[in-house]
């Protein structure tokens, strides 16, 4: 027996709640920026997503600060600059990602607080988080409103401008034929209910893409 779901007879929380558990694992962007005071913030997003390679593009979602309603201070530092820094999530995140997430006041550096080093980037005004172990360096290209009123979302489509990587998740120092160390890198990931998965060696497996060819038949059996 199977249930069906209708998401307009359900509020916007639930509604999210409910995809939040079904979109999984989500990748977790740790965004860093500074604000005009010069302050760090740090925060993790996962409703996010990499759109093209050419220009390459990523897309955030930001929603509003539950306690005020008002923007996040990361949405209005990277729109102030115009840049932001998208840290890969990995185990140095894995103990503080709901620390890291808690609405502090503006004049917390939630990098600091937590005892992460924000450091100047390559190519962007933004910082980086020094250890984590790879981040990408990105301009707004564009902001798209979506939501409702009573749930408004910016959708921030940000260009990579470059991508910063620690030689310990890199399988070869190759970077014309970049290849990550997917078990080194360690991403974490998010899922339902303040659920995370972790990357393990038990938890990946390997499948060739092989292209169809016209008259061929597959035993697809198991």
């Amino acid at each position: 027996m199977k249930q069906i779901y209708e998401f307009a007879a359900h509020g916007a929380g639930t509604n999210q709640g409910l995809l939040s558990q079904l979109v999984v694992p989500r990748p977790i962007a740790m965004v860093s920026t500074r604000d005009a005071n010069g302050i760090g913030n740090l925060s993790p997003f996962s409703y996010y997503l990499p759109i093209t390679g050419d220009p390459p593009l990523v897309g955030i979602s930001f929603g509003m600060r539950e306690s005020d309603h008002g923007t996040k201070h990361s949405y209005d530092n990277l729109m102030a600059c115009g840049d932001f820094v998208i840290n890969v999530c990995s185990a140095v995140f894995a103990d503080h990602i709901e620390s890291i997430a808690k609405e502090y006041p503006a004049h917390i550096d939630e990098a600091s607080l937590h005892g992460y080093t924000l450091v100047d980037s390559h190519r962007v005004s933004s910082p980086s988080v020094a250890e984590a172990p790879a981040r990408l360096e990105c301009i707004v290209h564009t902001t798209v409103p979506l939501g409702s009123d009573l749930a408004p979302v910016v959708m921030v489509v940000g260009e990579v401008l470059c991508a910063v990587i620690d030689d310990s998740v890199l399988e070869s120092p190759d970077l014309d034929h970049p290849r990550i160390d997917l078990q080194a890198l360690g991403p974490i990931g998010r899922s339902g209910a303040r659920t995370f998965i972790r990357t393990t060696p038990d938890g990946v497996y390997h499948q060739e893409r092989v292209p169809y060819r016209a008259n061929e038949k597959e035993d697809l059996t198991v």
